[in-house]
């Protein structure tokens, strides 16, 4: 399950971890999983920040490193150990966020596969995780960095009447127009027309001034405000409240998502590297072939039941805690199946109370 958060969700998470400026690298290793790892000294203690290709977080967790990692790791300890923090910002509103240090930057781009790129202070690369390359920009040792164009103009710094003009210039129609002017997240216009009543298909043209104006100052609102929950909508984390019915779950804090969330896709890359592990050892095995569909066929299992038990999260928890209060009333199993099941949205096909086990149907 890939997390991915939107470019209010990455503004939201920077001010959460607002703790890590000032503080001190005290170390930095890859992970077993290629995640960047980042042991940072601050004024609250210690604090392990890992780096995915989508996003960052404070881990509550520990998380195991390579032994010997070499390269890019062992590279950037080199400039960056024991040296302070002096700021994280995010470009704009891009899904680029810059650690600035005394005499560099190191700079995450979390977009496509993700990289990181260490420069000096002029912009100049030491060195990027992954060279890449595009028709107006190249990563690699010597060029100068060059900021990827924005997709849109920061609604944070825009002036209204350039705004209102550039909406009337447009042809689409005035969400379409939102979209194209503005660096946000289509999710977020869609949120902010709806609950202020806009017409999504009205032409941009027929607007008026006015109304123009509240659309822009609706969107700025939403970007100005601070996080409070957290919401998971279909494997995206949103640090403002879009839409009840999609809701799947809610979490304190994005840290506290991010925690929760990246431990669950570490965890099936290990399952995974367990899986190819045993996949290798049958190699020299006669049945070899039907060995292999075997396990691939354990892991499509595996997966699927995995994402049942995430899908139904919820329900599952339900049933356990109906479970619990039926057994502390006394009732016995069949009659704790009974009840459960005349709710009809729940369906009990086994309970065994002395092995604390069930089996539900979902």
């Amino acid at each position: 399950m890939e997390i991915k958060i939107n470019n209010l969700t990455l503004k939201h998470l920077i001010e959460e971890n607002r703790i890590l400026e000032n503080g001190f690298i005290n170390n930095i290793q890859t992970t077993n999983g290629d995640l960047l790892k980042l042991k940072i000294h601050t004024k609250i203690g210690d604090k392990t920040v890992i780096f995915t290709s989508n996003y960052f977080y404070i881990s509550e967790k520990s998380i195991n490193a390579k032994m010997n990692p070499g390269g890019f790791s062992s590279l950037l300890k080199k400039y960056l150990f024991n040296q302070r923090i002096i700021s994280i910002k995010q470009k704009e509103l891009d899904r680029i966020i810059i650690f600035e240090f005394p005499s560099c930057y190191l700079i995450f781009e979390f977009f496509s596969k993700g990289n990181v790129v260490l420069c000096d202070k002029e912009y100049k690369i030491i060195k990027s995780m992954r060279k890449e390359k595009w028709k107006d920009r190249e990563l690699k040792k010597d060029e100068f960095y060059k900021f990827p164009t924005s997709k849109g103009k920061n609604v944070l710094t825009e002036n209204v009447k350039d705004f209102i003009k550039d909406i009337k210039n447009n042809p689409k129609t005035c969400f379409g127009a939102v979209i194209d002017i503005l660096n946000i997240a289509p999710e977020i216009a869609e949120f902010v027309f709806e609950k202020n009543k806009f017409e999504k298909l009205k032409n941009a043209k027929d607007y008026n001034e006015k109304e123009i104006k509240k659309i822009f100052q609706e969107i700025k609102k939403v970007y100005e405000s601070k996080s409070n929950l957290i919401y998971l909508n279909n494997k995206i984390l949103y640090s403002i409240k879009l839409d009840e019915k999609k809701e799947e779950k809610v979490y304190p804090s994005i840290n506290n998502a991010l925690n929760e969330l990246t431990q669950i896709c570490i965890k099936k890359e290990e399952n995974k590297v367990e899986l190819n592990e045993q996949i290798k050892k049958t190699n020299k095995n006669e049945n070899y072939t039907e060995q292999i569909k075997e396990f691939e066929k354990k892991e499509k299992e595996f997966k699927l039941i995995g994402e049942k038990i995430y899908e139904n999260y919820n329900k599952i928890e339900d049933i356990i805690n109906l479970i619990k209060k039926g057994k502390e009333k006394g009732f016995c199993e069949r009659d704790i199946v009974k009840k459960i099941n005349s709710l009809k949205q729940y369906n009990i096909k086994k309970l065994y109370l002395k092995d604390d086990r069930v089996i539900i149907e979902i």
